[in-house]
């Protein structure tokens, strides 16, 4: 990898970094592709998922796009105990951060005048859906990290799509973790096919009120075009890792973090800024002898190549500058004092502060949760948690006398607006 001056980073690496791989979401050919993925479930239901499945597999045997109960029974025998070990931990840790988070379902009433009250009552999503993504790796985690939440919250419906691997059946591994948590509604469908299918519903896949989860350009492009009819978690793309480091970092430990998030695939982003020529020298050294030992070397190599950087910045405060501007989805701080550094930081998923928080940490174990927004989008959209499975819902009461109490603003501004309905609609319960 190249090394960079933070001030001077030429304009097409700046701008292919700051888009990263989310910029594909926004490529006509993408959305093209996508529309047609949409128009055709709409059109012919599940006929167009089976025929999705016929075309990857060469099969026209499928008849069922459900996952059955003997087959979710039979995936244990083909999960090993030590997974399944480490599975109940995470589901521990999860649940126990997932509980802290909804602590009342009811606010306290406000007495606004003598007889007026107003509060709100926290309602669960009746109907959502899980997008877990296949492909190059598989994502037992995400299940727990969208599921875990979800029965928290207590929707009513949890329906899960996953992509086939190319034996044609989901994975043993997510069908474990789906039922280790309580989730049986799974769909043997992937990619723009699956959230078509859970935005229109078809005769096998209820449509849903809300999509979560996270996946590649296609997945995003099909969420985003989703939410013309249904709600959506976040544009949760491509994995995104932002390291900022000074002189007191471990080369070996930033190199593991930049090649771990790049292995998720190669639209991946990995982004190491330092005040230290020394480190990012080292990094670059560590990074090719790690590299040596790892399987998926190739793909993190073209993630690297496509929307690696390693940049020196005059000062701490520059590179934090850059990472508000950036808006990572992981961002790690491996500095003198990184809890200073993270009070300065505004915008990202996930933070993970010191020398021993590494990435994979907060991936699979701590039970923060790990569906982030990306894409620049941790601007304004938080990590994926039990609130965003249900809604506050507001409530008022007034009795007679409060509702007089009020009666004058009411229609005083009534007049105002020029809507004569709205003033009479209070009088009218004052006329004898």
């Amino acid at each position: 990898m190249n090394i960079y001056s933070l001030n001077s980073i030429p304009n097409t690496v700046y701008d292919r970094v700051m888009k990263r791989s989310f910029g594909l979401s926004s490529n006509q050919g993408v959305q093209k592709r996508v529309r047609r993925v949409f128009e055709d479930v709409q059109t012919n239901q599940d006929r167009a998922l089976l025929g999705e499945y016929e075309k990857r597999f060469g099969s026209t045997n499928k008849m069922s796009l459900r996952v059955t109960s003997p087959e979710i029974k039979n995936a244990y025998k083909q999960v090993d105990a030590s997974v399944i070990c480490a599975l109940q931990q995470m589901i521990k840790n999860i649940r126990n951060v997932t509980n802290a988070q909804l602590k009342t379902k009811t606010d306290p009433a406000v007495v606004t005048e003598k007889g007026v009250k107003v509060w709100r009552e926290w309602r669960a999503i009746e109907k959502i859906g899980l997008y877990i993504p296949g492909g190059k790796a598989l994502y037992p985690s995400s299940v727990l990290m969208c599921g875990i939440p979800a029965v928290i919250a207590g929707c009513k419906e949890i329906i899960i799509c996953s992509p086939p691997s190319d034996k044609g059946k989901i994975s043993a591994i997510i069908l474990v973790a789906s039922d280790m948590i309580g989730i049986s509604n799974i769909f043997s469908v992937g990619g723009p096919y699956a959230i078509a299918a859970l935005t229109y519903g078809t005769k096998s896949i209820p449509k849903v009120d809300k999509i979560f989860g996270a996946g590649n350009a296609f997945v995003t492009t099909a969420k985003m075009l989703a939410l013309e009819t249904t709600s959506i978690d976040m544009p949760a793309g491509p994995s995104e890792v932002f390291i900022i480091a000074d002189d007191s970092a471990n080369s070996s430990y930033i190199a593991a973090d930049l090649l771990a998030d790049g292995e998720h695939g190669d639209d991946s982003a990995c982004v190491l800024v330092t005040t230290s020529p020394v480190v990012a020298k080292k990094t670059v050294i560590e990074i090719e002898k790690q590299l040596n030992n790892l399987s998926t070397a190739s793909r993190i190599r073209e993630s690297l190549k496509k929307y690696g950087l390693i940049a020196i910045a005059d000062s701490l405060k520059d590179a934090i500058n850059f990472a508000n501007n950036y808006a990572p989805e992981h961002l790690e701080i491996m500095t003198k004092n990184p809890v200073a550094v993270s009070k300065k930081i505004n915008n990202a998923g996930s933070v993970f502060i010191g020398n021993y928080t590494s990435k994979s940490s907060g991936d699979y174990a701590t039970g923060a949760n790990h569906i982030l927004p990306t894409g620049a989008m941790a601007k304004s959209y938080p990590p994926l948690g039990v609130d965003a499975f249900g809604k506050w819902m507001q409530i008022q009461r007034c009795t007679k006398l409060g509702l007089n109490s009020i009666r004058k603003t009411i229609e005083t501004m009534a007049i105002a607006e020029q809507l004569p309905a709205h003033k009479y609609s209070t009088a009218i319960r004052f006329i004898k």
